[in-house]
């Protein structure tokens, strides 16, 4: 069942005119819709035979004047329609088709960026890309005569993101995946498996995953050349590192799914980000405390629970640091940085001690000896270092997801 919270009733009298209903998903764009509107509609006059209406889609969590903005046009223009979704780029782009088939009755459906990023224009070459008798348009910066003019680091981003899909899960033939500006027919929407395309997360990963269904079920498709700006007003809610690490899980997941493996990757990754991120933060402070472990006891003659006091205190600020701005970045609490940092080193405190008491043990009980391992000697000391990881992250963990970073507010 789509998740709807709201929407008028509409009706039509079926014309000669085939219809193209172009889905544009809001979330406080009061400052590009009554624009990226205008501009859809323009491109009817460039597509003989077809009637475009624009739906509307916005966010619930929208707080400026979108809603007043697509409801005053939608008074004076009735192919203009608005609906308010459930939060998630996903909900509303499905959403809004399934509405869009159930009550507009369109003979082509298309999805656009409402923030003005691509430019309309690509309508008509993704209307005309159906009537040659494909079921999916995908627009693409990446085919000739296609453009991105993003910052560098975001062009770098989304042809290194597309890469990525081609390789892990193909077809690499097609050269875009992360964009939304699509085309295709009702039958091809029907055919999707909408039970496994993970539409209703928010997420960015429905757009790369949709395509991906649209193949599996069996869509003839052509690329159509776009052109990408920077947005017209406002900011972009896109996050880099989140966008990746869905693509990255969700190829996977897809790749594996392909050869017979059914492991739910994706949606345990989904489930568990906070602690992979957390691990990978984690994984970088072991290195830099196992580099200092190291400096102290070879360099310095200390002894190895001594060493791993120090390296421990080292890794710590390095932890803070990265937890700090990317782990919990975005949890809302009502401690201040000093705070959190006064809290991590105290719950560190634990794991520091811990370690220590680990390694104390370990070594009063083997000693200092070496062990072979493929006719190199290896040092006990390396073991214990290595002995005391999963009970201290374990513990650093828990600890500052509860009291650290404790959500105050969602």
């Amino acid at each position: 069942m789509p998740i709807l919270l709201s929407s008028p009733s509409f009706h039509y009298n079926r014309t000669t005119m085939k219809r193209v209903v172009v889905v544009l998903p809001t979330f406080n764009e009061g400052a590009n819709i009554e624009s990226s509107i205008k501009k859809v509609l323009e491109q009817e006059k460039y597509l003989d035979g077809f009637e475009i209406h624009v739906l509307v889609a916005d966010d619930i969590r929208t707080v400026d004047d979108t809603e007043a903005i697509v409801k005053r046009i939608s008074k004076k223009n009735s192919r203009v329609h608005f609906l308010k979704v459930k939060p998630g780029l996903g909900v509303a782009l499905i959403t809004a088709h399934q509405y869009s088939l159930k009550n507009l009755k369109p003979d082509i459906m298309t999805q656009l960026d409402a923030d003005g990023q691509v430019v309309p224009n690509v309508l008509i070459g993704l209307v005309k890309t159906i009537e040659e008798g494909y079921d999916l348009a995908i627009g693409s910066r990446f085919v000739e005569g296609g453009r991105n003019q993003l910052s560098f680091g975001r062009r770098l981003f989304t042809y290194g993101a597309s890469l990525f899909c081609r390789i892990m899960m193909g077809p690499f033939n097609i050269k875009e995946f992360t964009n939304s500006a699509r085309a295709f027919t009702p039958a091809l929407f029907k055919r999707l498996n909408l039970e496994r395309l993970p539409w209703k997360e928010q997420t960015f990963i429905v757009q790369p995953a949709f395509l991906h269904e649209a193949i599996l079920a069996g869509a003839k498709y052509k690329e159509v050349p776009l052109v990408f700006k920077n947005r017209l007003e406002g900011y972009s809610k896109n996050k880099v590192f989140n966008y990746t690490y869905d693509v990255v899980t969700y190829t996977i997941d897809a790749r594996l799914n392909s050869l017979g493996f059914k492991f739910p990757i994706y949606h345990i990754s989904r489930r568990a980000k906070t602690p992979v991120k957390f691990g990978m933060v984690g994984f970088t402070g072991t290195v830099v405390d196992f580099i200092f472990y190291k400096i102290f006891i070879n360099y310095f003659g200390l002894p190895p629970a001594t060493s791993k006091g120090f390296s421990t205190e080292i890794a710590i600020i390095n932890n803070f640091m990265l937890n700090n701005f990317w782990t919990f970045k975005y949890r809302k609490t009502k401690t201040n940085i000093w705070q959190k940092l006064g809290m991590f080193n105290l719950v560190s405190l634990g794991g520091l001690i811990m370690g220590v008491l680990i390694v104390k043990f370990l070594h009063t009980s083997y000693g200092d000896g070496f062990i072979e391992v493929l006719g190199r000697p290896i040092a006990y000391n390396n073991f214990y270092f290595f002995a005391t990881i999963p009970f201290v992250m374990t513990w650093n963990f828990l600890m500052n997801h509860f009291f650290t970073w404790r959500n105050e507010k969602d």
